[in-house]
C-alpha cells in the first residue's frame, strides 16, 4: 500500500513537471515562430541599421509653425480633497471601534473633516 501511494506521488511529480516545462519549450520552438510571422515577408525592405528618425525618444513637434505656446491646463489638484475626505471617514470608523465618550469626539472631528474634504472637492 505503501509503495504504491509513492509511486503514485513520484508520477505526480513526474508528470507536473513535464506539463510546467513543456509549455516554455513549445513557446520557443523556431518552426512555429515563423510559421507565425508573416510581417517580415509583407515589410518591404528597407535601409538596414539605425535611423535619425528611430532615434528620437521623446515627444516630436509634428506643427510646421508654433509660434505661441500653448496655454497651461488648470493646476487645480484634487489630491487635499480627496486625502481629507478618506481621514475623514477613517476617523469617524475609528471612533466608532473605540466607542465611548472620546470614540464620539473622535466620529465628530472625522465628520468635519470629511465634510470640509467634500466641500474643498465639490468646489
Amino acid at each position: 500500500m505503501i509503495a504504491h501511494s509513492r509511486s503514485l506521488r513520484n508520477l505526480a511529480v513526474t508528470l507536473g513537471a513535464v506539463l510546467l516545462l513543456a509549455a516554455p519549450v513549445r513557446a520557443q520552438d523556431a518552426s512555429i515562430a515563423r510559421s507565425n510571422d508573416t510581417s517580415a515577408v509583407a515589410a518591404p525592405a528597407s535601409a538596414a541599421g539605425p535611423t535619425m528618425d528611430a532615434a528620437a525618444a521623446g515627444v516630436r513637434n509634428t506643427s510646421a509653425s508654433s509660434a505661441a505656446p500653448a496655454p497651461m491646463a488648470g493646476t487645480h489638484s484634487q489630491s487635499q480633497p480627496v486625502a481629507m475626505m478618506v481621514v475623514g471617514g477613517a476617523a469617524i470608523i475609528a471612533g466608532a471601534v473605540v466607542g465611548g465618550g472620546g470614540g464620539y469626539a473622535i466620529s465628530v472631528v472625522g465628520a468635519v473633516i470629511g465634510l470640509m474634504g467634500l466641500y474643498q472637492y465639490l468646489q
